[in-house]
Order: structure tokens, then C-alpha cells, then sequence
């Protein structure tokens, strides 16, 4: 996980300097005038909050282009590169992303429902409270990601629903479990937690995974304070879930 955490970083420091060309201001109004624009030159063009629902943007270059609230329902974008492009509150409800490239991109509170995926590289870490992407075919790695992601903003139903998702894909992956339980922590559902966090404890032993295992108890220990209130010792939930944090990525993965 510490190796994706840097990956993280590296393709965060790709997006912002990667030297593209500015956008061709032809191209540009060819787009806004008729919603046409195969194998444009649009990298880096300002487009926040335009509307362009069922757009042709089969191939273009949209590198590092604001497309920030922009309406691109319906839109096409096979082969389309959109690496780094701010989409911020986008609606690319039932677009076609079918081989488009958005390693990088800034889906955070994107609206991506019925979107066709299909070969769509996602390599990106910004997508707090975004929808539509448990649609994506993505690995268990990736679920994974989203789903640390969103309970670090403190949306832990999404990163719970993420981390289902990974889970289906990996089921003995113990990390997934651990972190799931966190998250019902989080919203107060005991039960959940204690139910996750036994069974991440119980797959970490099976595989000789001792942090693994270390980790499980400080979870465990922390949900039975939690459910016995007069015997907390005034342990800080906060710490304890940093240490588990730290645990987690050592191992992940």
C-alpha cells in the first residue's frame, strides 16, 4: 500500500507537469459550436461548465483541460486522453469511455452513472464522493484505493461500498475486511465491525500474517470499549486507527 500511497504521488507530479501544448483555439470553437471534435488538440482548455451532452470527443487530447461541472452526458470520448483533466463535479452520465485515458484525473464529485468503462484506465486517486465508478472493471487494488481514499474524507458508506467491491474481487484478502471494519467503526455499527474485524483475524492466522493478526486485536479491543463503555481505559480512537493505519501498509497487497 506504501508503494501505491508513492505511485499515488508520482502520477499526482505526472499530471500537473507533463509538458503537453496549449490547446488549438480552432479546435476549440469547433467544439463549442458544433460539438464535433475528433482527434482534437484540446489539452489544457478551459472548459468548466460547458455543455457538451453527446459531444463527439472520439480521440481528443483533453490533457490537463478544466472540464470542471462541465455536462458531458452521452458524451463520446473513446481513444479520448483526459490524463490530469479536471472533471470536478462533471456529469458524464452514460458516457462513452471506452479506451480513454484518465490516469490523473480529478473525478472528485463526478457523476459517472452508466458510463461505459470498457478498457478505461483509471489510475487516479481523486475521486471523493464521486458515483458511478463501482461500474468500472477495475482490480481489487483499485477498489481497494477508492475506498481508503473516501474514509479519509469521512464518507464511509462510499468506502465501505468500494471496499465490498474489492472484497468480491479478493476474499481472502485480509487488509479488506480490517479496513471495511473501520469504516462501520466510523458509523457507529459495532456489530459490523466486530464481525469484519474477526474475520480479518481469522484469515491473517490462517496466512501467518502476525501485523496482520496485531492489527486485527487493536481494532477488536478498541470495538469492545466502545461496546462496554465503563471499562474504557480512555484510549483515543484516533491513535488507534493511525496504528492501524501504519500496520496496513506494511502489508497490503
Amino acid at each position: 500500500m506504501k508503494k501505491l500511497l508513492l505511485a499515488a504521488g508520482c502520477l499526482s507530479t505526472l499530471a500537473i507537469a507533463a509538458p503537453v501544448r496549449a490547446e488549438n483555439l480552432t479546435h476549440l470553437s469547433q467544439l463549442l459550436s458544433s460539438r464535433q471534435c475528433q482527434n482534437c488538440q484540446l489539452n489544457r482548455s478551459g472548459l468548466a461548465n460547458a455543455r457538451l451532452d453527446g459531444a463527439d470527443l472520439r480521440g481528443a487530447d483533453l490533457r490537463q483541460a478544466n472540464l470542471s461541472r462541465a455536462d458531458l452526458s452521452l458524451a463520446d470520448l473513446r481513444g479520448a486522453n483526459l490524463s490530469g483533466a479536471s472533471l470536478v463535479g462533471a456529469n458524464l452520465a452514460g458516457a462513452n469511455l471506452e479506451g480513454a485515458t484518465l490516469d490523473g484525473a480529478d473525478l472528485r464529485e463526478a457523476y459517472l452513472a452508466g458510463a461505459n468503462f470498457t478498457n478505461t484506465s483509471l489510475r487516479t486517486f481523486y475521486i471523493a464522493r464521486a458515483i458511478g465508478l463501482l461500474e468500472a472493471p477495475v482490480s481489487a487494488e483499485q477498489f481497494y484505493q477508492w475506498g481508503y481514499v473516501e474514509g479519509e474524507s469521512k464518507n464511509h458508506r462510499m468506502a465501505i461500498a468500494y471496499y465490498d467491491a474489492a472484497a468480491n474481487r479478493e476474499p481472502e484478502n485480509g487488509a479488506i475486511y480490517l479496513s471495511r471494519a473501520i469504516s462501520h467503526y466510523q458509523l457507529r455499527d459495532f456489530g459490523a465491525a466486530q464481525q469484519d474485524a474477526t474475520f480479518a483475524q481469522n484469515l491473517f492466522t490462517r496466512q501467518g500474517s502476525a501485523v496482520g493478526i496485531d492489527a486485527s486485536q487493536k481494532l477488536l479491543d478498541e470495538i469492545d470499549l466502545a461496546l462496554n463503555p465503563r471499562q474504557n481505559s480512555g484510549n483515543t480512537v484516533g491513535n488507534i486507527f493511525s496504528a492501524i493505519s501504519s500496520l496496513l501498509l506494511r502489508f497490503f497487497f
